[in-house]
């Protein structure tokens, strides 16, 4: 009901959008736009909004994609001004904004809770949550993948520290696990559909759902994973026009790829852009919503998040994540906002 909400609310000043941020607020203060970039269905909205000349009326006419091979590197780029625009799972981001670091979160890019998925190979004979003591798992550390592991253990009464984590990308997880090296990887999409469509795999758990033998099917939420459009303090009190108008690009985007009736068009050029099959993006495509409203569900996923990094001791204790939100680009831009964030320029 709340995304119909959005997308009804939303509808009758679409075309307008840019037009209207563009006289309240003046033009943008910086024409150059580098976004971090990967090749998956999280980037629809930035895709549909190049596509689409939304970024270019919004002023920017010249636009970067550069592609980091991890969330560090990319957030030392957002604080050194070489990328504007950061789109990672929110661990990353929590855990620089409670180190104290001036980055902020203008709005949720998707929901993405089904799409951390651990998937097993069939001989590691993965039946209860106990069996996984007795398995080596590669994840990625420090990203969304350890929270949503440390999560199946709450739920399940496992004991984390009995786990055998590889740490290691995404790439080689999925190499390693062919090689049996591992024998199971948790990994964010389409790694997850690519290591069960190897055949003789299957899906142990996904972020919302369980696979083990007692409780099939059960919808057991272990994962708290947003994809978020994050940016540097500085930016924003560099450029606040310009911070306004890529927010209202972005959410008229998100409009958008969220409309059935673009589906197939949103596939298309998503599946073109990332150079993946287009079945494969149609077979995930359900477990992304791409929503920026903040609410009381952005609230309760940001402290479970947060929650993780102290019980971990990565930090010793969680700020209020409203604190490093900023929402009124996102607002201004139509999206539903009842928990707004607390930051100001």
């Amino acid at each position: 009901m709340e995304r119909r909400h959005f997308l009804q609310v939303a509808a009758g000043g679409a075309a307008l959008a840019l037009a209207g941020h563009a006289r309240a607020q003046g033009r943008a203060e910086v024409s150059k736009l580098s976004m971090g970039f990967g090749l998956d269905p999280v980037f629809a909205p930035h895709i549909i909004a190049m596509d689409k000349g939304w970024l270019k009326e919004a002023g920017f006419t010249d636009i970067a994609t550069p592609s980091f091979t991890s969330g560090a590197t990319a957030g030392e780029a957002l604080l050194s001004g070489d990328i504007q625009l950061w789109t990672p799972g929110n661990l990353p981001p929590i855990s620089m904004a409670q180190s104290g670091l001036p980055i902020l979160v203008l709005a949720t890019n998707c929901i993405a809770v089904a799409a951390d998925n651990l998937v097993a190979r069939k001989d590691a004979n993965i039946r209860a949550p106990e069996d996984l003591y007795r398995i080596k798992i590669g994840l990625l550390d420090g990203s969304t993948a350890s929270a949503t592991l440390a999560g199946l253990a709450r739920h399940y009464g496992l004991d984390p520290k009995r786990l055998q984590v590889v740490n290691m990308p995404p790439p080689e997880q999925f190499a390693s696990l062919k090689a049996n090296t591992i024998q199971a990887l948790l990994c964010w999409q389409p790694w997850g559909y690519n290591a069960l469509a190897l055949g003789d795999t299957m899906l142990v758990h996904s972020g919302v759902e369980s696979g083990f033998e007692k409780n099939r099917g059960e919808k057991v939420q272990i994962s708290a994973t947003r994809s978020l459009l994050v940016t540097s303090e500085d930016f924003v009190r560099r450029a606040p026009n310009a911070t306004a108008l890529l927010m209202a690009a972005l959410v008229r985007a998100q409009r958008y790829v969220s409309d059935p009736a673009n589906r197939n068009e949103a596939l298309d050029r998503v599946a073109a852009v990332t150079k993946q099959d287009r079945a494969l993006v149609a077979a995930i495509w359900s477990q992304y919503v791409f929503d920026p409203s903040f609410d009381q569900a952005y609230v309760d996923d940001m402290h479970a998040m947060a929650d993780y990094l102290v019980a971990s001791g990565r930090i010793k204790a969680a700020k209020d994540p409203l604190d490093y939100t900023y929402s009124v680009p996102a607002a201004a831009a139509g999206a539903r906002v009842t928990v707004p964030g607390h930051w100001k320029p």
